[in-house]
């Protein structure tokens, strides 16, 4: 039986799911997973980055990184490159205050990508 008192003293975590599966259900690139509409990358020993395409440049990037603090400098992974015309932007971080975090966020321009320790981050293209 659930304990209902525990999203009380675990405010943060319970708040982190609930936002999770909101992302989920209602963006439509993540909630819709076809075949080959999915690709993915190593990018160190310890990240990761997912992208989810669509037909019309409204893709998605998932980038996890589990260890320390990440540069990419350059980066040279394709996946990382925005759709034409356009720049990523944050859609949603594990680096959110809301959760405890501090707030810092991955930080992206074309050339550097910087990922926080032990975070995960959702971007979406941007004109």
């Amino acid at each position: 039986k659930l304990n209902f008192s525990e999203r009380k003293n675990n405010r943060e975590l319970y708040d982190l799911y609930i936002d999770l599966l909101k992302l989920r259900r209602e963006d439509s690139r993540l909630r819709q997973q076809s075949a080959g509409g999915i690709d993915g990358a190593v990018l160190g020993p310890a990240s990761f980055v997912l992208r989810y395409f669509s037909a019309n440049n409204d893709d998605r990037l998932l980038l996890v990184n589990f260890g320390e603090s990440h540069v990419l400098h350059p980066a040279s992974e394709p996946l990382l490159a925005p759709p034409e015309g356009c720049r990523w932007e944050t859609l949603w971080t594990s680096e959110s205050p809301r959760y405890g975090a501090t707030g810092s966020g991955a930080v992206t321009t074309p050339q550097r990508w910087a990922l926080p320790t032990e975070s995960a981050v959702v971007l979406k293209p941007v004109p």
